[in-house]
């Protein structure tokens, strides 16, 4: 997963996600080179769902099975996007 931000770009890979004090946790893998913990409310999760139930977001996950993710970037053009080209 990338993660955009004005400071930088971060490189995620989701390690576990769970169910803790009412909450939907993401946390990343232990290489990563930042700690991550992502914290999602009921009503962050209700707008997931509402995404997931789009068209093209269907066809999109459904594709996901079949191909790499590195490839899928490439295509959409996420190598290319960089909000903050010389952040330093």
């Amino acid at each position: 997963m990338l993660v955009t931000t004005p400071i930088a770009d971060l490189e995620i890979e989701v390690d576990r996600i769970f169910v803790e004090d009412g909450a939907l946790v993401m946390t990343n893998a232990a290489s990563d080179a930042m700690a991550t913990r992502a914290v999602m409310g009921p009503n962050d999760v209700r707008k997931i769902f509402g995404a997931l139930i789009r068209p093209r977001v269907v066809w999109f996950a459904l594709t996901c099975l079949f191909r790499s993710s590195s490839a899928s970037r490439r295509e959409s053009g996420i190598e290319d996007f960089h909000p903050t080209p010389n952040p330093w």
